[in-house]
C-alpha cells in the first residue's frame, strides 16, 4: 500500500468515523456557558463588532469577568451566527470537522516524530482519538471550539517548525494566539523537540531568530493583552496573586492533583462529568497532593532518562505536561473541566507509540482484536455522553448524578425545571445548591431563581427576602434590581419598579432584561416615545431579543403604521415562535390586508394560547368572510369566543344566526 493511499484512506476514514459518531450530537441544545458566548452575545451578532474582538470584546453580557483575547474565536461563532443564527447544528458541524482535521494532525505528527511507526498502528491511535469519550465535551459542547481550535493551529505549527517552514510555523502561532492563551506554550513544545530530538542539522543561526522571534511575538501578546484590559504587571503575569478564587500555591496543589486525575480519566473515563469536584489544597503534605507531585516528578525525570533510547515516549510525557502548564498559571473557576485535556492529551498517544510498535509487529492480529474492542467500547461510550449533552435537562442530570456534591450542577438543574415549570423541583434544587455553595456568584444566582419562583406563587415577602439576601452580597448587580420591579410591577407599584429598574440601568446600561421592562412600562403609560427608546436599545445589545421586537410592533400598531408592525412582529415571531399573542397580533393584521397567511397565525395563537378569547373571534370572522363562508365553522369559534368571555359584535352574531342572549 502506498504512501498516498493510506494518507487517503485515513482521511476519509476519520471524516466518515467523526460524523458517524458524533452523529447523534447534531441537534443537541446550547448549554451552559454557550448562553453568554453565543445565545445572548451581540457582538457576535453583527459584522460591526468584529473590529471589538480585537480590543477584548469577548461577550456583550454583563457581569462575565474580562480578560480572555480570542477574537479568532469569535470570528467563527460570527461565521456560524451569519449562516445559521441561534440554531446549533453549524455550530456543532464545525466542531466536528475542527476535531476531524486534529485527528489528520495527530497521523501527520505521529507519522514526522517516528517514521518506522505501522500504518495500522498509527491509524488506531487516530481512530482512539477521535472515539475518546474524554474529548466528547471538547467536541459537543460548542464553546469548547476553544480548545479544537488551538489544538489544530498548535500541532500545525509545530508540524511546520518540525519540517523546516519556520515562517508559516509563526503566523499559525499567532492564530493560536487568538483563540486561546494556552497558545502560549508553543515556544516550549519547540524547544522540548530540538532538546529530546537533538536536531543538529539545524544551524544555530536559524534557531536562535526563530526562538528570537517567538519571544518578540509572546512579548508583543502580553503587552498588548495587558494594555488592552488594563491589567498591572502582577495581574497579567501572577493572576494567582490577586485572585479570589485560589491563591498561587493552592492552585499549583490543585492542578497538581488534577494532572494526574486526566491521566486517570484517559485510561478509564469514568465518570465523566461537566463539573469533576476536586476540593482546594493547602498544604503540600496532603496524601493527594504529595501523591501527585511525587508522580510529576517522576515523569519529569523519565523526559530524560527515555530522551535518547525511546525519543516519542520522552517527547510525548514533556507534551502533556507543558500543555498543561496555563492551568498552573492561571485560577480557574472549574479547575477540572474535560476539555481542559484535550491539547495535553496529544502527548499521550505519543507515549502509546513508543509502547505499542513491539506489541503489534509481533501480535498483529491480537492487537487489532483489542484495538477493535477499545474502539467499540470507546464509541457506545461518546454516544452515550453525547445523549447526556443533549440539553440542559440531561447534562445537569446527570452532573447531579455523578456528582451530588456539585452546587453549580444543582443551580444548573433548578434551571431548568423552572423553565420546564416544575417549581417545586426547581426549589428543592436551588436549595441543594445553597447548602453545598461556597461561591459568590452560585448563591446570588440561587437566590435570584428562588425569588421568581416565589414571585410566579405570588409569595412576594418570600421574594423580596431572597433578594434582601444577595443584594447584601452584591449590592450593584442590575438583576437584583430587575427582579425587585418585577415584583413592585404585580404588587401593582408600578412608579416604584420604574424607579427600581432605572437603578438598575445606572449599574448595567446594556440590561437587557430590564430595557424591555422600562420599554413596556412606558408603553403602558402611552410614552411612545420613550418606549421605543428602551427597545432600541434592547436589540443594540441583543439582536435576538423577541421582547423587543414585540415591543416595536406594539409600538407602530399604536401610530396605525402597520406595514412596520408587521416587520417587527414577525422578526420577533422567528425569535420566538411560541408565544400565543404574539401570532395574535401579526395575524389580525394580516386579516386587515386580506392576507391568507392571517388564518395560520390565528390558529397557531389559540393552539399555544387555548383561552385567548379574541383569537377565536377573529378566526370566526375570517371563517363568515370566506367565499363560500364556512359559517359552521365560524358559529363554532364564536361560541368559544364568547364562552371565554369576549364580546363577540352583535351584528356578527346575528349574521351567524346565533341569539344576542349568548352573550350574556
Amino acid at each position: 500500500m502506498s504512501r498516498n493511499f493510506q494518507n487517503i484512506l485515513l482521511v476519509c476514514l476519520l471524516a466518515v468515523f467523526s460524523f458517524v459518531l458524533y452523529f447523534n450530537s447534531l441537534g443537541n441544545a446550547f448549554v451552559f456557558d454557550d448562553q453568554h458566548t453565543i445565545l445572548d452575545n451581540a457582538f457576535i451578532k453583527n459584522f460591526s463588532s468584529l473590529p471589538l474582538f480585537f480590543k477584548g470584546a469577548y461577550t456583550s453580557v454583563p457581569d462575565v469577568p474580562r480578560g480572555m483575547f480570542r477574537p479568532l474565536l469569535l470570528v467563527t461563532f460570527s461565521f456560524n451566527y451569519f449562516f445559521s443564527g441561534i440554531q446549533p447544528l453549524g455550530y456543532h458541524i464545525i466542531n466536528i470537522i475542527i476535531h476531524f482535521l486534529n485527528g489528520v494532525l495527530l497521523y501527520l505528527l505521529l507519522r514526522f516524530l517516528k517514521n518506522s511507526l505501522p500504518f495500522g498502528l498509527i491509524l488506531f491511535f487516530c481512530l482512539l482519538f477521535i472515539a475518546h469519550p474524554i474529548n466528547t465535551e471538547a467536541v459537543t459542547y460548542i464553546s469548547c471550539r476553544s480548545d479544537l481550535l488551538v489544538t489544530f493551529f498548535i500541532a500545525a505549527a509545530f508540524i511546520f517548525y518540525a519540517k523546516g517552514r519556520k515562517a508559516v510555523s509563526l503566523f499559525l502561532y499567532i492564530c493560536a494566539l487568538m483563540t486561546k492563551e494556552t497558545a502560549l506554550v508553543f515556544g516550549f513544545l519547540a524547544f522540548a523537540y530540538d532538546f529530546i530530538y537533538s536536531r543538529q542539522a539545524e544551524s544555530k543561526k536559524k534557531m536562535f531568530i526563530f526562538y528570537l522571534a517567538i519571544i518578540g511575538i509572546t512579548a508583543s501578546y502580553w503587552i498588548y493583552r495587558g494594555a488592552i484590559f488594563h491589567f498591572g504587571a502582577t495581574e497579567l503575569f501572577l493572576p494567582a496573586a490577586k485572585s479570589t478564587l485560589r491563591g498561587f500555591w493552592p492552585n499549583i496543589f490543585i492542578q497538581s492533583v488534577i494532572s494526574i486525575f486526566y491521566l486517570r480519566l484517559f485510561f478509564w473515563p469514568h465518570p465523566l462529568n461537566l463539573h469533576h469536584e476536586i476540593p482546594d489544597y493547602v498544604s503540600l503534605f496532603h496524601p493527594a497532593v504529595f501523591s501527585a507531585v511525587f508522580a510529576i516528578s517522576v515523569m519529569a525525570v523519565l523526559i530524560f532518562v527515555l530522551k535518547k533510547k525511546y525519543p516519542l515516549a520522552s517527547f510525548g510525557l514533556a507534551w502533556y505536561f507543558i500543555c498543561l502548564i496555563p492551568k498552573f498559571y492561571a485560577p480557574l473557576s472549574f479547575p477540572s473541566m474535560e476539555h481542559h485535556s484535550y491539547l495535553p492529551g496529544l502527548g499521550l498517544y505519543f507515549i502509546l507509540g513508543q509502547i505499542c510498535e513491539e506489541f503489534y509487529l509481533k501480535s498483529r492480529r491480537r492487537f487489532i482484536y483489542l484495538a477493535s474492542v477499545f474502539i467499540g467500547v470507546f464509541t457506545l461510550l461518546t454516544w452515550s455522553r453525547n445523549a447526556e449533552w443533549k440539553d440542559g435537562l440531561s447534562l445537569y442530570t446527570a452532573s447531579v448524578r455523578d456528582n451530588p456534591s456539585s452546587s453549580v450542577a444543582y443551580n444548573n438543574l433548578g434551571i431548568q425545571y423552572a423553565n420546564m415549570g416544575l417549581s417545586e423541583e426547581a426549589e428543592k434544587a436551588f436549595k441543594k445548591a445553597l447548602v453545598l455553595t461556597s461561591s459568590v456568584d452560585v448563591h446570588i444566582n440561587c437566590r435570584l431563581n428562588l425569588a421568581k419562583i416565589y414571585l410566579n406563587r405570588k409569595r412576594f415577602k418570600e421574594a423580596m427576602d431572597e433578594l434582601d439576601r444577595a443584594l447584601i452580597i452584591k449590592p450593584s448587580y442590575s438583576e437584583i434590581y430587575q427582579s425587585y420591579g418585577a415584583i413592585y410591577s404585580q404588587m401593582g407599584q408600578k412608579e416604584k419598579s420604574e424607579e427600581l429598574w432605572k437603578k438598575g440601568l445606572s449599574f448595567n446600561p446594556r440590561a437587557v432584561g430590564i430595557l424591555d421592562n422600562m420599554g413596556m412600562f412606558c408603553l403602558e403609560k402611552g410614552r411612545l416615545e420613550e418606549a421605543e427608546l428602551y427597545f432600541r436599545a434592547a436589540i443594540k445589545y441583543n439582536p435576538d431579543d423577541a421582547n423587543a421586537y414585540f415591543g416595536l410592533g406594539q409600538i407602530f400598531e399604536h401610530r396605525l403604521n402597520n406595514a412596520q408592525a408587521i416587520k417587527a412582529y414577525e422578526k420577533s415571531v422567528f425569535l420566538n415562535p411560541a408565544y400565543g399573542f404574539l401570532h395574535y397580533c401579526l395575524g389580525t393584521l394580516y386579516a386587515k390586508k386580506a392576507d391568507k397567511r392571517a388564518f395560520w397565525h390565528l390558529k397557531e395563537a389559540i393552539r399555544l394560547s387555548p383561552d385567548l378569547a379574541e383569537a377565536y373571534n377573529n378566526i370566526a370572522i375570517f371563517y363568515a368572510s370566506m367565499v363560500p363562508p364556512k359559517i359552521d365553522l365560524a358559529v363554532q369559534h364564536a361560541k368559544k369566543a364568547l364562552s371565554l368571555g369576549y364580546s363577540v359584535d352583535k351584528e356578527f352574531l346575528k349574521l351567524l344566526g346565533l341569539p344576542e342572549s349568548l352573550k350574556e
